[in-house]
């Protein structure tokens, strides 16, 4: 049972950082880009928001190994995290550029 639960937060922190990087790029390229904040965000909000995405995942990520939280579906489930939000962006990209 135990097992399962932490496994919840290493698929989140996978979901964070593959959050991330989409608004970090866009907003280091200078491009507007749609965050949490509003459809047509400046890029500075956008790198901000990559980096508190980033930011996040490493507390998460030192919480788990400080509790000793971690075990060899560990990867698998923060990989299955972050390719999943990828497939979403990658997928859906032109619904978040409008």
């Amino acid at each position: 049972m135990a097992l399962q639960l932490f496994l919840v937060w290493y698929f989140v922190l996978g979901f964070l950082l593959g959050n991330g990087v989409p608004h970090f790029v866009f907003g280091a390229a200078g491009k507007i880009f749609r965050s949490p904040f509003g459809q047509k965000s400046p890029p500075r909000t956008n790198v901000l928001w990559g980096l508190s995405n980033f930011l996040v995942a490493t507390i998460i990520s030192a919480g788990l190994i400080v509790l000793n939280l971690y075990s060899s579906y560990s990867l698998i489930a923060m990989l299955t995290g972050f390719w999943l939000t990828m497939l979403m962006f990658g997928t859906g990209i032109k619904r978040f550029l409008s």
